[in-house]
């Protein structure tokens, strides 16, 4: 038990990191050891954290209290769980051997969904309804699930019936719920996964975080600028924002206004953004990589107009970093080049660069592509990196010595240290089995 505290404790303040899922792994184990005490300290802390719990957290804590005899302090959701048992309870029992072709099918509909095989387990579940076999609503859920993952919406909907066929009053899960609304944004019907996420939040069940992304996205890419105000208005009105960042409403309503042929207003809600006071110079790569993408020039002119001007006018380098890194990915070398020559400051957001390098130092070839248009000027920052790193006594990984022992190099310098012998590839599979 105390361990576990202790880590939901020092992970209080991580990004994105799921504190009701974290409070949960507690209740779990107060239920194994029927602590009520425990449980119920640690209902106040989450109130106290303004932890917006799950049904299924808050069906855990009652079921614990309820096993003690103590009383449930708030109204415990009715599902269609609950619904299912009573109904069960209501009817005469079956036979012994009924019960058990059910339980069998639950088994391999269940195993075949945990192996991500949906459309086996689909065709299963629709044998055994076929049959008159009572698989339990929780496996047409995990179908639902399974059918959702794989972008199959259409059957997911065709089992949402068959469960329904079974209790009138079913329901999607949170989960599934969710994968709903990813689908629905993937496949571009907005306006079915805005009513999906509005339906949602009127039963107070709360998306997750991959859902509000993508439907934000799918906004963004259809010009849907209000819609985008009216999720994020949503999601402040709960209280809570998912650890979502406010760059996702920020990037995705500029990528609607380009849409809608208003480059000039992207810009302007852009230029707020990094020239406000207290700005903490978020990315926009993403919308870089979209404009890029869609070989939209005219945006890609503006917003490059605009992070040069950010970067020599005002010293913010993030946009213009950004914009350089994405050249990088798409191979637009000559365009990188340009970008570096125009803003030399570029080459010494070591933060920026650093991250980037470390990234592509997990995939074979991928280092290349940001050393050369960046090798002359990165040496000197390369060179005050490591004095900095020996300062501050952080050591340096072999991969990382190895490549500023080939800087050295290549300057006509000596490396201040023993050059790793071994090749590049060596010290990349080293480290990735750390």
């Amino acid at each position: 038990m105390e361990p576990l505290e202790q880590m939901v404790d020092m992970t209080a303040k991580l990004f994105e990191c799921d504190r009701d899922e974290m409070y949960s792994y507690i209740l779990r184990l107060c239920k194994e050891t029927n602590d009520s005490r425990k449980a119920e300290a640690v209902w106040t802390k989450m109130q106290e954290e303004n932890v917006i719990p799950r049904e299924r957290t808050l069906r855990m804590v009652a079921d614990i209290l309820r096993s003690n005899g103590e009383e449930v302090p708030f109204e415990v959701p009715e599902t269609w769980y609950a619904q299912t048992q009573a109904k069960q309870a209501a009817k005469p029992k079956s036979s012994e051997a009924a019960h058990n072709h059910g339980a069998e099918y639950q088994v391999r509909i269940m195993s075949l969904c945990k192996k991500n095989k949906a459309q086996e387990a689909y065709q299963l579940l629709k044998d055994a309804d076929k049959k008159g076999v009572d698989v339990g609503l929780t496996a047409y859920d995990h179908v639902i699930r399974g059918l959702l993952s794989e972008g199959s919406m259409e059957d997911a909907m065709a089992v949402k019936n068959l469960a329904e066929g079974q209790m009138s009053t079913f329901a999607l899960s949170d989960i599934a719920t969710s994968l709903l609304i990813i689908t629905q944004s993937k496949k571009g019907q907005c306006a079915d996964a805005l009513a999906s996420f509005r339906a949602m939040l009127a039963q107070e069940r709360l998306p997750s975080q991959l859902a509000v992304t993508r439907l934000v996205q799918a906004l963004g890419s259809s010009g849907d600028v209000e819609g985008i105000r009216s999720v994020e208005s949503l999601m402040k009105s709960l209280g809570t924002a998912l650890n979502l960042s406010s760059m996702v409403f920020v990037n995705n309503t500029a990528l609607a206004h380009i849409k809608n042929g208003d480059v000039g207003s992207a810009v302007e809600l852009l230029e707020e953004v990094y020239t406000s006071p207290g700005s903490t110079s978020p990315s926009m790569s993403f919308v870089f990589r979209k404009v890029l993408e869609d070989g939209n020039e005219e945006a890609v002119d503006k917003l490059s107009a605009m992070a040069e001007r950010l970067a020599n006018h005002f010293a913010c380098y993030r946009p213009a970093s950004d914009l350089f890194l994405q050249l990088l990915d798409m191979d637009k070398m000559e365009d990188a080049k340009f970008m570096l020559a125009r803003c030399n400051a570029v080459a010494e957001q070591r933060d920026v660069l650093v991250s980037y390098m470390a990234g592509k130092a997990q995939l074979p070839g991928q280092v290349g592509r940001i050393r050369a248009p960046v090798v002359d000027q990165d040496f000197l920052s390369a060179k005050a990196l490591y004095e900095q790193m020996q300062t501050e006594g952080v050591p340096a990984d072999e991969l990382s010595l190895k490549r500023l022992a080939v800087l050295y190099r290549n300057h006509g310098e000596a490396a201040p240290f023993p050059e790793p012998p071994e090749s590049f590839r060596f010290y990349a599979e080293k480290l990735r089995e750390r």
